[in-house]
Order: structure tokens, then sequence, then C-alpha cells
């Protein structure tokens, strides 16, 4: 079955919380280590916190920060997250587009003249990598999240004395099922709020699958009211074995593009939150050659991507096709190997799983080592047994 993971934000949510959790799930938190050092922060630091709240165990993302860091602009957290792989930069970058943009609605202002403050400090930044990253590490699995508890009173920050929710938060949370919270105090944050509504697929109750594995993460902060926690619920979706959706195709040919810039474009739209793009060869009227362009959206992006391949390429109209796929129930495994960790994706094919190790993963150690890449292959594939 295909994995699905569930934020039950059952007292709020923050980005240190869900960040817990997921190492609360068991990702090393040594990836994380090895993110913070390719992003150059100076003088940053990550550990797990254990945290009690009203008795109930839980784990958080402790970002230790020594001396002064940049408030940063969108620009600069961008160019930084350029550092870090696609499957980590893409969602992250999406995460902080969408903060911009709140940002920028509540004060009038564009989006790339949003001055950060508290989440453009080096712990927000971590906090946001540090779930993407884990959630790769879990093999991109379905994300859902419960309805959001919003509290009220005031919070002080850098721009004074703000009302709860903050308005960033009120901002991002448009169109998000929301319930109350019976107390004055903060629940979401605005980082918690822009992983929630970048990364969710949907909003609702808890989906039936096969639980798996909790992960409790704790805020920094004790509630007057319940413990002060989130949890993340893994497991394997109920359903067919092959799991149906609906998805969007967005076609068109192009006969006066320049090939060198399809990849740039292909990877605009991947960071966009396109599920996949390709282009291929073409044969048009009058005997042109040219290219077809085939991006793959979820319903709800689709009018938006295709868009953006009008702005970004020479046609002129794109098609909109909605159809049916299946995919196979999928997972990402980690294999220890001589080289270090290296992850493997499967697929479960009729009742066996089917592996193939990270193509990133496997490019990096045959860069380090001088090997050919199916050496490294069969290597993890005989250590996975």
């Amino acid at each position: 079955m295909a994995q699905v993971l569930y934020i039950d934000a059952c007292a709020g949510l923050s980005g240190d919380m869900a960040a817990g959790a997921l190492l609360e799930l068991g990702w090393p938190i040594e990836e994380l280590r090895g993110l913070v050092q390719r992003l150059g922060l100076d003088r940053v630091s990550v550990s797990r916190q254990p945290v009690d709240h009203l008795g109930l165990a839980a784990g958080r993302l402790q970002v230790t920060v020594a001396g002064d860091q940049p408030h940063r602009h969108l620009a600069g957290i961008l160019a930084l997250l350029e550092r870090l792989p696609p499957a980590v930069a893409a969602p992250a970058a999406r995460v902080f587009d969408r903060l911009a943009e709140a940002e920028a609605a509540v004060h009038g202002v564009a989006a790339s003249e949003v001055h950060f403050h508290e989440v453009g400090a080096a712990d927000a930044l971590v906090d946001v990598v540090a779930f993407c990253a884990g959630l790769a590490w879990l093999g991109s699995p379905r994300l859902v999240c419960s309805p959001l508890p919003l509290g009220r009173g005031f919070v002080d920050c850098a721009h004074g004395r703000l009302p709860l929710p903050a308005p960033a938060v009120s901002e991002l949370l448009r169109g998000v099922p929301v319930v109350p919270w019976p107390a004055d105090e903060e629940t979401v944050t605005p980082t918690g709020a822009a992983l929630a509504v970048t990364l969710a697929d949907s909003f609702g109750p808890l989906p039936a699958m096969t639980l798996r594995a909790v992960g409790v993460g704790g805020g920094s902060r004790a509630s007057s009211v319940a413990p002060n926690v989130c949890r993340l619920f893994l497991g394997e979706a109920a359903g067919d074995p092959a799991e149906a959706d609906q998805v969007v195709e967005i076609v068109c040919h192009l006969d006066d593009q320049s090939p060198e810039d399809l990849p740039v474009i292909i990877e605009g739209l991947l960071a966009a939150g396109a599920l996949d793009a390709a282009a291929g060869e073409l044969l048009m009227k009058k005997g042109r050659p040219g290219l077809a362009l085939t991006v793959l959206a979820a319903p709800a992006d689709a009018d938006r991507l295709a868009a953006m391949v009008l702005a970004q390429t020479t046609s002129l109209g794109v098609r909109l096709r909605p159809c049916q796929r299946r995919l196979l129930p999928r997972r990402m495994v980690t294999v220890d190997s001589p080289w270090g960790p290296v992850r493997v994706k499967q697929a479960r094919v009729a009742g066996r799983w089917r592996s193939h190790p990270e193509a990133d993963d496997v490019a990096a150690i045959c860069r380090k080592t001088g090997l050919a890449p199916h050496q490294v292959r069969a290597r993890v594939l005989k250590e996975l047994g």
C-alpha cells in the first residue's frame, strides 16, 4: 500500500514540533546536520531535545544559534536553499514563497520586499529544511493534516504586539479547516501554518490506514490546558493495491523553442509543484522539427502551472487533459553501505518489493570513490538483502 503521513495537530503546529516528530519516527539527525553545513549557516547547531508536556514524552528539534544572524529577504533564503538536494530545496522554497506571499499581503508590500524576521531567522530556516528533508527520507508519503486549532490573545514579535492567530497565520489559513482552542495562547506559528498549507495534500480526519509508527513532537512552551504536542501517524493507506488518483496533463507543442531552455523550464515547473514534467521530439506541420512538453499536475495546481507554461515557453496555448493514474505502493528505505547510508526506492509488484537505489546517492558515491554506478548499485542491493 502507498504510504500516508497524518499530521495530528491536536494542540497546534510549529516547525520545531513537526521536525521533532519526524526525528521521533527515526529520521537521523546526522542527515540534518549535513544539510545545515551545506546551507553555510555559521554558528548554528541542531539536536533532538526530549520534552515533557503534562506527563507526555515528546521530541523537539532544538536549533542553537551562537551570536547574531542576519535577517533575510526571500531572495537570500532561496539562494541558500539552492545549495541543497532538489528533493529538499524545491518544497522548502515553496514553503518560503508561501510565507512571503502571506507577509506581503499583511504588510501591503511586494513579496520580494518582505523582510523576514522570525520566519527568516536561522532557526526557522532549519525547521523548514528539516521537515522537508524528513518527508523526503520517508519517501515523500501522501500528507494529510487535521484541522488546525487556533488560540486567541496576543504575541510579541519583531513587529511589536500582534493579535492571535498572528496575521500571517490568518492569511495562510484561508480556505483551511480550523477549530477554536480553549485558551489565550499561540498554537499555530507562521512556519507551522506554511508547512501545512504548502505541503499537505488535503485537510481532514485521520485517513484509513494500517498504522506503522507514531512520532510525537513537543513545543517549546507548556500549554495551560493540554499537552503542547503534535503527532505524526505513519501508515499504509487502505485501498486497492494500485492507488488511484486524478491528475491533469498540461500539453503543448513547440516549434520555435530553443531546446537548451527546456531543462530550466522543467526544473522550475517541478519546483513550483508539478508532479512530473518531460519533453520529447516531434515532426510538426510543414516538416518542421518540434518539441512536445507534458506537465503532470494535481487538479488544484493545473491552472497555475498552465499559466507558468505559457509564460515561460513560446507556446500560444496549452491543452489540459483530466485523467486517472494508478500508483504502485511505494516507500523509501535507507541501507547502510560501506560508503554510508544510501536511500533505496521500493515499489510493491506482485507481492514483492522492487528496489532501486536513489540516483543522487549513487552519483555522490561514484564521485567520491571513482566506482561505476552499476558497481555501487549492486553492492547496495546486496546489503539490502
